[in-house]
């Protein structure tokens, strides 16, 4: 049963009234369709359904096309005047010239397609699941099922390609990716069909094709392995060049790796002190015996670290843990409207709290998985990773009550739900600031945003407000942190060993880290690369923005009114934010 073509799926095009405004939108959508063309899972991703029966082709002949494609771009968007532009497709031409940048420094420098097993995790898991998030009983069940099917069926294909690109990756990654794989198996297997029963000729057309399907997983499990990780000899770490290059492309950021670091550990010495003032009083209750002889850092990391020991003990249970997770959103909301923080989605939006997919789990604590940019009105997903069974009781005591709160926020509202609601909602932002996000951004804003709750007054109502602002001030820290250790892992000197000791000091003695998180950290440090800075470059950028709209307003500035301006351009590099705030001032 061959699958439709599908109708053809506009992009919409920005109206400025500048003809050199008009031309540069043409070969923007020229730009974007071919890169969906060419990278199918990410066009079902962003909801342009143009690409759903096709599957990423990692042949050789489909990598020199992506190359050749790139390289056409480069030279074309070298050729547009940016002076002719307004600032609004300004900010589009850097958005998109990143964009191509990023691709042939990754397809030429960094040949991830060659040393990371995690391109091919990610297309096989996007590139299932987000054929499958519509709502039941949707019109386009059809159509959908049978792009699935059509993927489904060019699997052995896409597979053969993986294994005769990789090499000779980083064992930890290959590791990380023999833990990951099941869960497409699983995903396949068990989830996809129960959703072609209402639909039998398409489920037996699904039967005809996913035995071989699974088949091919299963002898890919068994090539990761065996064979791939006993070549698994390569290195995680990038070097300093490379990093640095590639740190350019991520954050998109006029602050230099040196600025970074310098503000970073300022940053991690002036939150440790207030931490220890904070604790000292909760000290004196908690351990009135306790007589310490430390001084300076060691006495800040001993009577910290006994507090956050004893008030670590309140935490949820494996069982409770997504149900205490939607108790404070709740809670939270309520907080955001009384405060007047910012405007909410509605209770009507489709936001749910649920676990992560098998895919992603382990990668992070956490994540967000927003609404397509093409269909905001789609599902958005606060997922929740399972817990690590051998670590259960550490990360249970690092996300205890004021940590799973605080994760909340960061995740949910004001953070990250809100933060791309405003982005795929926003009747000013054009289609490409929706498309090329910057996780510069909505990391930053995440950080942003804890600070203005807990500075509002969050969990201060009670007597354990102090607690609660402690364990938030703990995983500030992260930020910071979390830029060092992925500076120092991938451009020092050190051996991995010596490396791994001072990761893991920093983490859990001067961050105050159970063991489960730093363990974890570790190693997302190192299947991955400068997205850990995101989180502080984004934070400074945008916090020193807020400051410097505040005086530029004096007394009639507004934290809302703030709020929901700066969320209204889109998920673009703080920079660019910048400029389109200040652009009247």
């Amino acid at each position: 049963m061959a699958p439709p073509d599908s109708p053809p799926q506009a992009i919409p095009r920005p109206q400025t009234g500048n003809p050199a405004d008009e031309a540069f939108y043409v070969l923007a959508e020229w730009y974007l369709d071919g890169m969906l063309r060419l990278n199918p899972y990410v066009a079902t991703y962003l909801g342009y359904h143009k690409y759903d029966t096709l599957l990423d082709d990692f042949s050789a002949t489909g990598i020199s096309a992506k190359v050749s494609f790139y390289e056409d771009a480069r030279r074309r968007l070298v050729g547009v005047d940016r002076g002719l532009l307004s600032l609004g497709a300004a900010v589009d031409l850097d958005l998109i010239t990143t964009d191509s940048e990023s691709a042939l420094f990754n397809l030429k420098e960094l040949r991830s397609h060659e040393n990371d097993p995690q391109v091919y995790n990610e297309v096989l898991g996007y590139g299932t699941l987000y054929l499958t998030i519509l709502e039941p009983g949707a019109a386009e069940w059809p159509e959908r099922l049978l792009a699935l099917i059509a993927r489904v069926k060019a699997l052995p294909r896409f597979l053969a390609a993986a294994r005769a690109n990789l090499r000779n990756p980083a064992a930890i990654v290959t590791r990380f990716i023999i833990e990951q794989n099941p869960g497409n198996i699983a995903f396949l297997e068990n989830e996809v069909p129960p959703l072609f029963v209402p639909y039998p000729a398409l489920a037996r057309e699904l039967s005809r094709v996913l035995p071989d399907a699974l088949a091919a997983l299963a002898d890919y499990q068994k090539f990761l392995e065996t064979e791939l990780l006993d070549r698994s000899t390569g290195t995680w770490r990038l070097g300093r060049d490379l990093w640095t290059r590639k740190l350019r492309l991520t954050l998109q950021s006029d602050l230099t790796p040196d600025e970074i670091q310098r503000r970073a550990w300022d940053r991690l010495r002036t939150e440790r002190q207030k931490m220890f003032e904070l604790a000292l009083p909760m000290h004196a209750k908690l351990f009135a015996g306790h007589v310490h002889r430390e001084t300076g850092e060691d006495l800040v990391n001993t009577i910290v670290q006994e507090v956050i020991g004893e008030i670590s003990s309140r935490h949820s249970t494996p069982e409770r843990l997504l149900d205490d997770c939607r108790l404070w959103v709740e809670r939270i909301r309520t907080f955001v409207r009384d405060r007047q923080v910012i405007d909410l989605p509605p209770d009507t939006d489709n936001f749910v709290i649920e676990p992560t997919p098998a895919f992603l789990d382990g990668m992070a604590v956490a994540f967000f998985n927003p609404a397509p940019a093409f269909e905001p009105h789609l599902k958005k997903s606060y997922w929740v990773s399972s817990i690590p069974k051998d670590r259960a009781d550490s990360y249970l005591r690092e996300y205890n009550d004021y940590g799973l709160q605080n994760l909340s926020i960061h995740e949910a509202l004001p953070g990250h739900y809100v933060q791309f609601y405003y982005a795929l909602n926003s009747p000013i932002a054009s289609i490409y600031k929706k498309v090329f996000s910057s996780s510069t951004f909505a990391e930053g804003w995440a950080v942003l945003c804890e600070e203005q709750m807990y500075d509002l007054g969050y969990g201060a109502d009670g007597d354990d407000a102090p607690a609660a602002l402690l364990i938030h001030k703990k995983m500030g820290l992260r930020a910071p942190i979390n830029a060092l250790i992925d500076s120092r892992l991938h451009t020092g000197p050190a051996s991995e060993e010596e490396d791994d000791r001072w990761a893991l000091d920093l983490m859990r003695r001067q961050g105050f880290q159970e063991e489960a998180e730093a363990v974890g950290k570790l190693r997302r440090a190192k299947v991955s690369s400068t997205q850990l800075s995101t989180y502080f470059v984004g934070f400074v950028e945008l916090a020193d923005l807020m400051e410097e709209c505040r005086g530029l307003a004096g007394a009639a500035f507004r934290l809302k009114e703030f709020n929901e301006k700066l969320l209204s351009f889109g998920t673009i590099p703080p920079r660019a934010v910048r400029r389109l705030m200040l652009k009247g001032s």
